[in-house]
């Protein structure tokens, strides 16, 4: 079997984050580079003629439902990114069942088309919350989540998770968790945001051979400000601007640049799912 990996995005505003210091804050969707910068997204894929996952946050397909049918109308898929970027850890099943469905109603009300993959924000299910996600998921229908940080990590993660697409509960909802690597000891992401800013691409690469001689997928992820250094930005830290900023302003071509060297080994998260579930 060749080499399989997943090309995702993130679909959210420039001001969607979990950091302390804004919560509550109420920004303006209207005037944002959003529509903007997922059009380059659209285009880089056409021109290597691959397909994304694209997990959606609901708040932006009621706002802005004319993405969402851009990217449908691709070839992309449409996945949950749930309602209003709302940390799953501190949230309750019935809270987040009701995020979830909110969520997936709005998205398909725009593609008809079922929803059937999630990815949680900040990667925020935890061993606790574990307890009730997957039931939670299997409810609305859904047939697989992109949600976990295999290892534990000051921010988030599950220590002794699988490394491995799986299905992690009774529910039938695979896991499709993040690609890591140990870094003196230290289990960190390599493929998407941060990570993916911060290294080099010679690291990415190797990383992603490594783990595909070990047939385990890799999934590159993105957000639409990443590749945006014009777009307005948050007030931080030193250390959160530093996580969320840095490299903004070369990523696009480091983006692309992986995009050219694994387009060929690309296929959408659903499809994936149901061929291993057939397999």
């Amino acid at each position: 079997m060749k080499d399989v990996n997943f090309l995702t995005f993130d679909i959210e505003e420039w001001f969607h984050a979990n950091y302390k210091g804004i919560e509550g804050l109420q920004f303006c969707a209207k005037d944002t580079n959003l529509e903007r910068n997922v059009d380059i997204l659209i285009g880089m894929c056409a021109r290597y003629n691959t397909q994304a996952t694209c997990f959606i946050l609901g708040d932006v397909a009621e706002q802005k439902p004319q993405i969402v049918k851009k990217l449908h109308s691709a070839g992309h898929e449409v996945a949950s990114h749930g309602s209003s970027h709302k940390i799953i850890s501190t949230m309750s099943s019935k809270e987040f069942e009701e995020d979830l469905y909110k969520s997936v109603d709005t998205l398909e009300q725009i593609t008809g088309e079922k929803v059937l993959g999630f990815r949680a924000p900040s990667w925020s299910v935890n061993a606790t919350s574990l307890e009730w996600f997957y039931g939670v998921l299997s409810k609305q229908g859904l047939r697989y989540s992109s949600s976990v940080f295999p290892a534990k990590h000051p921010m988030f993660g599950i220590a002794n998770f699988p490394k491995e697409p799986s299905y992690p509960n009774k529910y039938g909802i695979m896991e499709i968790p993040q690609a890591i690597t140990d870094i003196i000891g230290f289990k960190s992401g390599y493929a998407g945001g941060a990570f993916l800013r911060l290294f080099p691409n010679w690291f990415i690469k190797r990383n992603i051979d490594n783990a595909n001689r070990k047939n385990r997928p890799v999934f590159l992820y993105l957000h639409p400000r990443e590749i945006d250094a014009d777009e307005k930005r948050l007030e931080l830290s030193l250390i959160d601007k530093f996580f969320h900023y840095y490299g903004v302003s070369g990523c696009q071509n480091k983006f692309e640049d992986l995009l050219a060297q694994y387009s060929d080994t690309f296929m959408r998260m659903d499809a994936f799912e149901a061929m291993y579930r057939t397999s």
